[in-house]
């Protein structure tokens, strides 16, 4: 393979992994994503810290626990402007 040619698969990689990344962070799924592997990490703690907290009550604990967690965390979005 040449030089030249080398040299435009690696810009053409590197565009795509661009692209790539950038797809992933407009990706409004990945909230979802997040508030689930949160809930997870919460109900994984709280089980293997005490084994008489039920899987059911796991759940009611932590989706509480984040739901005042995101209540308590305001977008500067919904804030409007003066005027």
């Amino acid at each position: 393979m040449s030089i030249r040619m080398s040299v435009t698969l690696t810009i053409a990689v590197m565009t795509g992994a661009a692209l790539i990344c950038t797809q992933a962070l407009a990706d409004p799924m990945n909230h979802s994503v997040s508030n689930k592997h949160q809930l997870i990490a919460c109900m994984t703690k709280r089980m293997s810290a005490s084994r008489t907290v039920s899987y059911n009550d796991a759940v009611k604990l932590c989706k509480d626990q984040l739901k005042a967690q995101n209540s308590s965390v305001t977008p500067s979005a919904a804030v409007k402007p003066a005027g």
